[in-house]
């Protein structure tokens, strides 16, 4: 009995023309063949079809380049045609190379097993997102009827109403008006998340792009009684002009919610080599350390302290923007000091 005979894995060496060389006890056990019988096979023949090919166009070549590789997976072929999952471990000196196979008894299955799950995983998801986007479009035709009639009524179209009715259909306006919102977040939310957002990327003057920003929310601006300032950045990014637009507007929404009547909110940018930074800062509240880390997590909403739920929403903004940040290559960050403000920094290539 060899040395190599007492050793617990399978060993075998071939030449460059694939005749096996040499055989151990356990490589023999391994599949089931006498050793005088292993002697002067090829290699090959102790391989599943699937492994052949491996050998031919990957690990020989990889054999004869640096006479090295670990770690190889590949399944052997027993004398009564059992697959023989191992891993191999290979050495090639002048000619000869010699293999470690060492058997591997449960990674096939923890392999199927994981693949089993990610397929759950998947169609949970898929299920998911096409739940969230049925549930939103139905949601949104009755609140928009909702929405139409106060609206209707709120204008004398059916006669003059009360103080305290005009009062009562502003509420019911107000309260669509945020459900329509959150639908809208629900919605971009499932679709970002199932891939079927489409991103076109082209250059966008960024001072044009918080020009319409600033444009849609200076009704509240006034409203909440709020200084806005830009500092009319000329520089260009590379964006989806309706996607940059969305993560402002959430930015510059999320500034307003957060920010004490009589405070301030900006726009700024700057270039720094091939990026470019656009900083909107707020005077409000500011976001509390145990928070920073949290921000941008879907369904987390900043200042839960608050039992106003339109100030609230749903907590998915900031998760959108990141996400639709990423997907043009770009990055979201924050800054805060509780009690002075934040700064939400967009991150996003140069054009």
């Amino acid at each position: 009995m060899s040395e190599l005979d007492l050793v617990p894995c399978g060993i075998a060496s071939f030449d460059d023309d694939g005749t096996l060389l040499s055989v151990n006890t356990a490589f023999c056990d391994l599949l089931g063949y006498p050793a005088e019988e292993l002697l002067g096979m090829h290699v090959q023949k102790v391989l599943t079809p699937g492994s052949r090919v491996f050998y031919s166009t990957h690990l020989f070549p990889l054999l004869k380049l640096y006479g090295v590789a670990d770690e190889i997976y590949l399944a052997l072929r027993s004398k009564d045609g059992r697959d023989v999952p191992v891993l191999l471990n290979s050495r090639r000196r002048e000619g000869v190379t010699t293999c470690a196979f060492l058997r591997t008894l449960l990674r096939d299955r923890y392999e199927d097993e994981l693949l089993a799950a990610r397929r759950v995983a998947e169609q949970a998801n898929a299920a998911k997102a096409k739940f969230l986007s049925m549930m939103s479009h139905d949601l949104r035709t009755p609140l928009t009827t909702i929405h139409g009639h106060a609206g209707l009524l709120t204008a004398n179209v059916y006669g003059a109403l009360t103080p305290e009715q005009r009062e009562a259909m502003e509420r019911i306006q107000g309260a669509v008006e945020v459900l329509m919102r959150m639908i809208g977040d629900i919605l971009s939310f499932a679709r970002l998340e199932s891939g079927k957002v489409s991103i076109h990327p082209r250059p966008v003057a960024v001072a044009e792009a918080v020009a319409r920003a600033e444009a849609l929310l200076r009704l509240r601006f006034e409203e909440e009684d709020l200084a806005f300032a830009s500092d009319g950045c000329e520089a260009t990014v590379l964006a989806d002009p309706d996607r940059l637009q969305q993560i402002l507007l959430n930015l510059l929404t999320n500034a307003i919610k957060f920010t004490p009547r009589g405070g301030r909110i900006s726009a700024e940018c700057e270039r720094d080599g091939e990026r470019v930074r656009v900083h909107v800062r707020d005077s409000g509240i500011g976001i509390a350390p145990e928070q920073i880390g949290r921000v941008f997590d879907p369904f987390v909403q900043l200042g839960e302290q608050s039992n106003d739920t339109a100030r609230r929403g749903v907590g998915l903004g900031l998760a959108i923007s990141r996400d639709l940040a990423h997907a043009m290559g770009g990055e979201i960050t924050v800054k805060s000091v509780p009690g002075e403000g934040s700064t939400f920094t967009i991150e996003l290539p140069s054009a």
